[in-house]
């Protein structure tokens, strides 16, 4: 099946969702990830919670576009029980809206670990508070991500706190622009976490310069050698451009963006095909001669 493209809502917050499908399906997108703030929101035009979800599913299935993720604001870092309980029914009104919109996936914070406290006893509590929720998403046929940020952005971290849950239905939303914030490159995260990555996000900012997002392949996060990780470890899943206008309206219109995200993507992975197949074609041509076969890998250029 191979590497999809998708983009998050947070790029377009002035557009309606039939405006939002149908853009998706004009650029060439696969899929669109659905930011929701709930349903008090003003901030967001196409936030899911303001419609009906029938509607929002007819508006995708018309535009033969797939609502990828439905992305919360939940956080299940909790100390304070009820705090967590509240966390915990908004995240159920959450699932049950993914499910009847046909998003097959919803995205969770872990987040914050409390300063001067232990941040495996965070990880733990985080554990305890999505073990319940896990349960309720896979009753709804549905996978709970967690996407780093807060005080949790390496790739071990998560690896542990998904061995704590132990839980078919719960996987990793990987940003690799939270990840390079806190120093760590595509060349530790994706190996590390592999399979368990089950929906990709990339922007692009100068890290260190303070000049903001910039076009993907602008800035110094290394999302050309994310998509190679991605590749080599047989990803098919979807990548979600970020773009954060909904945050930052001083930034480029959506109409201006997605296009061209959509391009530059789209160049990498074809250069990582060819360069792949090349690679392919090459080993073939040595068995033929009776060379011995060396072993397959898939390493980049220049790695």
């Amino acid at each position: 099946m191979g590497l999809r493209l998708a983009f998050s809502t947070v790029a377009c917050p002035d557009w309606t969702m039939r405006q939002v499908a149908e853009r998706a399906a004009e650029y060439g997108y696969e899929g669109v990830e659905l930011r929701t703030l709930g349903a008090g929101s003003t901030s967001l035009s196409c936030d899911p919670a303001l419609s009906d979800p029938a509607k929002t599913a007819k508006c995708f299935e018309q535009a033969g576009v797939e609502p990828v993720c439905l992305s919360t604001s939940a956080s299940l870092h909790y100390r304070d029980t009820t705090a967590a309980y509240q966390a915990k029914e908004q995240l159920t009104r959450d699932l049950e809206l993914a499910a009847a919109i046909g998003c097959r996936l919803v995205r969770v914070f872990g987040n914050e670990a409390e300063i001067g406290r232990d941040r495996n006893a965070a990880l733990e509590r985080i554990t305890a508070n999505v073990r319940p929720m896990a349960e309720r998403a896979g009753a709804l046929g549905l996978e709970l991500l967690f996407e780093n940020g807060g005080s949790f952005n390496s790739g071990r971290e998560w690896w542990q706190l998904l061995n704590l849950v132990n839980h078919p239905m719960v996987g990793m939303c990987w940003n690799v622009a939270n990840a390079a914030a806190s120093g760590e490159q595509p060349i530790v995260s994706v190996p590390v976490l592999n399979s368990r990555i089950k929906l990709a996000k990339v922007k692009d900012t100068k890290l260190g310069e303070g000049s903001g997002f910039v076009p993907l392949g602008e800035g110094n996060v290394d999302i050309e050698m994310f998509v190679k990780r991605l590749m080599g470890i047989g990803y098919n899943g979807y990548i979600t451009v970020e773009w954060d206008r909904l945050w930052f309206s001083s930034l480029a219109p959506a109409e201006e963006y997605l296009p061209d995200a959509l391009h530059r993507l789209k160049s990498w992975m074809d250069a990582i095909d060819q360069w792949a197949e090349k690679g392919r074609q090459s080993t073939a041509k040595a068995a033929k001669r009776g060379a011995p076969k060396p072993p397959v890998t898939f390493v980049a250029p220049g790695q």
